[in-house]
């Protein structure tokens, strides 16, 4: 018989297995400024790595090429 300890033991075990191994879309760095330790200048700037989704949920954009990094290459 399945007890109620049980079903709390999978619960809980399944739900910090999807939430620590759930991969961070938009990683911080790209999410703060460089006050707070990010790479941003300002908040606005975050529309440059990242772009939101239907929930607001930031998504990190892919093949962004920023004018530092084409700089870099000259």
């Amino acid at each position: 018989m399945i007890t109620t300890i049980n079903l709390l033991i999978v619960g809980v075990s399944l739900f910090t297995y999807f939430g620590m191994t759930a991969p961070e879309p938009c990683p911080k760095k790209y999410m703060t400024t460089k006050k707070h330790g990010g790479q941003l200048d300002n908040a606005g700037d975050i529309y440059t790595h990242c772009t939101p989704d239907a929930n607001w949920a930031w998504k990190l954009k892919t093949n962004t090429v920023t004018f530092n990094e084409i700089l870099k290459d000259e």
